[in-house]
């Protein structure tokens, strides 16, 4: 069982996302906390890494509420009103009393309810790569719910609804959580809060002096992080009673220091007391002021589970400047030195998600630099959907004259047809848009360039569902990746963006085709030999095994095409073909987990993950010597 664990922390934004992935929780207004089960104890860990069990002991009856000898939960200690509300100035005098004497007064006077969102961990199982909604489904069933412990709601497609719900109850807000995301210590786009109420933790750097009849102190001077530097963005001076001003009073002396903490002094500065920035409390404002100022702000009571050097303004992410507006139906761009007229930029490609053109056309855009590389110099056989992915689409290899005379094509003898095909590329961002406007949602370049097309530059293997789940499919990819290591060679696995995967063999461009597919077949024949159990081979639909893995090596041909990583897929959800790492290919991996909404955050992290199928060819005839040693091996041990 892991030891310790960052917590996944949410994106903040002005408004529930849409689509049916997502599923919408109340945001409790509490102390978020990490509950490390073990028999017959718990631990609890705040956000700042530090242990908080002792400050709420009523919880230590969680273990006998968990169907597990070991798990480890997420969710937020809250105390609740007499409407049942978490009021965050409630369970303020829970946060940093540690007195036991004191603490047995609170259990009785302010208990607290743990709000159970997230199960990461159970008897021997790291969850954290398992799709939220099957680790919710596990969470309800290994908890049984009481007083103290309760799993927090969540609802399906409910967004308006649940943010107008908190509205009228009162309610911090509410949290968007994408059914299919993994569990991530940082903070993701995977999960999006929506606040009513402006509030949020901010760092002690000084205090003002009392006016008036007040004692102590008349303000909190207040900052963030700003990278190391600290930002001075108010004071706040109501929220206090008596009893509160002597508390921070008493922790703040200690602190008290002669240098500013602040980049930048805070004016007018007279009569300001400055302290080391190591005390955290929560605020509430009206909102920020063109000069990044609070207005209104009101204590709420101070952050001992949060580390001061975390806190950082909170804003709406801002997405990428999109290349079309809400607003505009038709527009002209500029793009590479090509003017281009895109239309029916409203027209919705997704019905069930609302996905329009512009959207697609916006994500092509922002991706560009990841897929035009893997496209270039390969020609497209063009699958136009321009009615959207529940209407006719159309296959389209031989270019009409009423394609834009600056598009490069070029004339490819065929076989099958007997004469050439006028194909079209996409080398660069105009072409890739322009195709794009026709209604090509993804994009099936061939597997060799123009420069050597009777030669393919990477093996496919192509590992496809025959009525089996998704874990088979990865079960076959770890062996097909355990083969690949054993004979030297470097595969690069992907999702297809549909219910199977890929991996790529990089290759030098010396093969033909024949040899690049004879190559897969042996792959295919001796990871059959290993687990005959786990895959089937024949072409034929009809004689396939069901609950089997289909290891397709004849789709390796000329002139045949394959869905280009980093594609779009026009499959309901708009799941994108994403390059994974090798760590990720495990149990809980779905491809549905990558979609329109979320990869471009991904993409931007982890930049092409399939570059090496790029730059790093490969031979293969020192893999085929040890494939035969492979080969030789089984067939002694027969």
């Amino acid at each position: 069982m892991p030891s310790a664990i960052e917590p996944m922390m949410a994106t903040l934004s002005d408004k529930p996302p849409r689509g049916d992935d997502w599923l919408f929780e109340v945001k409790w207004d509490g102390v978020r906390a990490l509950a490390f089960v073990d028999h017959e104890e718990v631990r609890l860990q705040a956000r700042s890494g530090l242990r908080c069990e002792r400050q709420y002991p009523e919880l230590a009856v969680i273990p006998h509420q968990i169907a597990g000898s070991q798990a480890v939960l997420d969710g937020e200690i809250a105390v609740l009103d007499d409407k049942g509300v978490s009021r965050f100035h409630l369970i303020q005098p829970r946060i940093a009393n540690s007195d036991p004497n004191s603490v047995a007064h609170l259990v009785r006077s302010t208990p607290v309810v743990y709000f159970v969102f997230d199960l990461l961990y159970l008897d021997g199982y790291d969850l954290r790569n398992v799709a939220l909604s099957e680790r919710r489904k596990l969470l309800e069933e290994v908890v049984a719910p009481s007083e103290v412990l309760r799993v927090s709601e969540a609802f399906p497609r409910a967004g308006e609804e649940m943010l107008e719900a908190a509205r009228e109850h009162g309610l911090e807000g509410v949290l968007a959580k994408h059914a299919n995301s993994c569990y991530e210590s940082r903070r993701s786009r995977e999960w999006i809060k929506v606040k009513i109420v402006n509030e949020q933790e901010f760092v002690i750097g000084g205090f003002t002096e009392p006016q008036g009849d007040r004692q102590y102190f008349g303000a909190l001077v207040l900052g963030v992080f700003d990278g190391t530097k600290l930002r001075w963005v108010g004071n706040v001076g109501t929220g206090f009673d008596q009893k509160m001003l002597a508390s921070l009073f008493q922790r703040l002396t200690p602190l008290v220091t002669k240098a500013c903490p602040f980049e930048e002094r805070p004016k007018p500065d007279r009569g300001m007391t400055w302290v080391r920035p190591e005390l955290v409390c929560q605020v509430k404002y009206a909102h920020w002021t063109e000069d990044k100022r609070l207005r209104a702000p009101v204590f709420l009571g101070l952050r001992n589970d949060v580390n001061p050097r975390q806190v950082k303004k909170e804003e709406p992410a801002a997405p990428p400047a999109a290349l079309f507006a809400e607003n505009e139906k038709e527009a002209t761009r500029q793009i590479d030195g090509r003017t281009l007229k895109f239309t029916n930029l409203n027209k919705v490609f997704y019905p069930d998600e609302g996905y329009t053109k512009r959207d697609v056309l916006n994500f092509y855009n922002d991706i560009a630099d990841l897929i035009v590389p893997h496209l270039k110099d390969r020609p497209l056989s063009l699958k136009r959907y321009p009615n959207g992915i529940k209407e006719e689409f159309f296959f389209q290899k031989n270019v009409p004259g009423a394609f834009a005379p600056w598009l490069r094509t070029e004339l490819i003898q065929s076989e099958h047809n007997h004469g050439p095909i006028k194909y079209v590329f996409a080398g660069d961002r105009a072409s890739l848009l322009y195709l794009v406007n026709l209604g090509c949602i993804d994009h099936n370049p061939w597997m060799s360039r123009s420069q050597s097309l009777d030669n393919p530059d990477f093996v496919l293997l192509d590992l496809d569902p025959q009525e089996c789940p998704f874990e088979m499919i990865v079960d076959a990819a770890l062996l097909v990746k355990r083969v690949l290591d054993q004979i030297g060679l470097e595969g690069y696995p992907k999702t297809t963006g549909g219910d199977g995967m890929h991996v790529y063999i990089p290759l030098e461009p010396v093969y033909t085709y024949e040899e690049a597919r004879t190559f897969a077949e042996l792959i295919a024949r001796l990871v059959f030999d290993k687990k005959p159990d786990l895959f089937t081979t024949p072409r034929s639909v009809s004689k396939r095994k069901t609950n089997r893995v289909y290891f397709d090596y004849l789709q390796i041909g000329k002139s045949k095409t394959i869905a280009a990583p980093y594609v779009l897929r026009a499959y309901p959800g708009a799941p994108v073909a994403t390059p994974l790492e090798w760590a990720e290919v495990r149990r809980g991996l779905h491809p549905s987990q990558f979609n329109i909404t979320n990869v471009r955050e991904r993409f931007a992290d982890k930049g092409d993950l399939f570059a090496g199928v790029l730059e790093r060819p490969q031979r293969l005839e020192a893999a085929l010597e040890k494939l035969d040693g492979l080969f030789r091996e089984l067939a002694h041990k027969r």
